[in-house]
């Protein structure tokens, strides 16, 4: 597909996404669409860095590379349908990864979680529907399946609204979902916390909790196979495996004791990649 938008393009898995498609050329245009211009500057910044022998022409908002591929950044937010329809002219893909992850703060601030994950999505996939878009890949989390925080419970009000769309604007477009676990190193995890060496004071929930891990080039190629091989109204989950969190901060900082302090609001003991409700349907 030569024309892809990526919500949250600026994140960990929009980033990432995007150095791959230009190392690998595969599309002709990418665009950025987050609301945080400072994250956009310092994304072209950096990608006239990494690429300054094939950048032919450039400035604070566009790229354009010497094999024809050019990069966009558009500042919006998904909670604004007319930017987004503005944003989706011309566009054949989208890949939604925008929204509020971080449990606690999803948790404080409630309404602002449903806002963005919710009704941007709501907004996102009519938008795309309405600018012929021919087709979105939306990306969710352990936490939609069997949620007990807020966070998963918008993720799986995210995944029932791309399926929904299926039947509500499938003229146009085709809906898909990937589902996966915590992305290793992502931006704020605990990985990234852990690998500062400046860092010496950490603290631990539970020591045997469990997490499923993913890399974000796994992430990514799951991404790829949606993109590729869905057809419509399909969640991609790989198989995963979990790991213990005292097993984590061990391996990674051997040097620090970290202190525990109990699970969190919101926190499961053992995710689920797959509900029990779901296992028939699998």
């Amino acid at each position: 597909m030569n024309t892809v938008l990526i919500t949250g393009g600026t994140g960990t898995f929009g980033t990432c996404y995007l150095l791959k498609a230009l190392e690998n050329s595969w599309h002709k245009k990418i665009i950025v669409y987050s609301r945080d211009e400072f994250k956009q500057v310092r994304l072209v910044r950096y990608l006239r860095s990494k690429f300054s022998d094939r950048i032919t022409k450039y400035s604070d908002y566009s790229i354009e590379f010497d094999n024809g591929q050019s990069v966009r950044l558009f500042v919006g937010d998904i909670r604004n349908y007319d930017r987004l329809l503005i944003a989706l002219q011309g566009v054949d893909l989208v890949l939604h990864s925008a929204a509020l992850k971080h449990v606690p703060i999803c948790e404080y601030n409630p309404d602002q979680a449903v806002d963005v994950n919710v009704v941007g999505t709501i907004n996102l996939c009519r938008a795309a529907s309405a600018a012929g878009v021919k087709k979105l890949v939306a990306l969710s989390t352990d936490k939609a399946a069997d949620p007990i925080n807020l966070y998963g419970a918008t993720k799986l009000c995210l995944e029932k609204v791309v399926l929904g769309s299926t039947f509500q604007h499938h003229q146009n477009t085709s809906y898909h979902l990937v589902r996966y676990g915590n992305v290793i190193g992502s931006r704020g995890s605990i990985i990234q916390l852990l690998q500062d060496q400046e860092n010496k004071d950490f603290f631990l929930t539970e020591g045997e909790m469990t997490r499923f891990w993913i890399s974000i080039e796994d992430a990514i190629d799951l991404t790829r196979y949606a993109i590729l091989h869905g057809e419509n109204a399909e969640i991609f989950v790989p198989k995963m495996k979990s790991l213990e969190m005292n097993r984590v901060f061990s391996s990674i900082r051997p040097d620090v004791k970290p202190q525990e302090v109990g699970a969190r609001p919101g926190e499961k003991f053992h995710e689920t990649m797959i509900s029990k409700h779901d296992l028939h349907r699998t």
